[in-house]
């Protein structure tokens, strides 16, 4: 498990340094990873999707606009295992279990404050410059996982870059299957 973690971490550092241009997407894991977030993971999303909340709007684009775009870029990134994810809680399978992604959130945002619903995204609009996000995963209020990320230079929340992004912090977020 460790090797493929050095392997994984070695391939996105290859990775990085041959796209050159330095604008990312980048994601960095949190300090903490549940042992139970891939058996939680798979259970949240069973019978049903997944409860997705997502916090500030630094394009201006609505939020039900940026959820749409947050949710799809990360049901993508994980397509061995298909998933969806509501931003409605009574849609949601098991609304406990819960996505949340803070867009521009302050660099010294803890995880745990997010799970338990006190984080505050970006209002402001960016324009092509860079994007921090911070996204976890939770049970309730209790963190299962966390995971930082950051691109530069996109044009909204189409940009293939941004769907990137969301792309590798869904599968930072729920790891691998063991």
């Amino acid at each position: 498990m460790m090797m493929k973690r050095l392997l994984s971490l070695g391939a996105a550092a290859l990775a990085s340094l041959v796209g050159g241009c330095g604008d990312g997407p980048s994601t960095v894991p949190g300090g903490y990873r549940n042992a139970a977030t891939w058996s939680s993971f798979i259970y949240a999303t069973s019978s049903g999707p997944l409860l997705l909340d997502v916090r500030g709007d630094p394009f201006g684009a609505g939020s039900a606009d940026l959820g749409q775009a947050v949710a799809t870029g990360m049901a993508a990134g994980i397509p061995a295992r298909p998933f969806t994810l509501t931003l409605d809680a009574a849609a949601a399978a098991r609304p406990n279990f819960r996505v949340m992604v803070v867009l521009g959130g302050a660099k010294e945002l803890d995880e745990r404050a997010i799970c338990a619903g006190r984080a505050q995204g970006a209002a402001t609009r960016i324009e092509g410059g860079r994007l921090d996000l911070i996204a976890t995963f939770c049970d309730g209020e209790a963190l299962l996982s966390s995971v930082r990320g950051w691109v530069a230079r996109i044009d909204g929340v189409d940009d293939r870059r941004f769907q990137r992004l969301l792309g590798q912090v869904a599968r930072e977020l729920m790891g691998e299957a063991p």
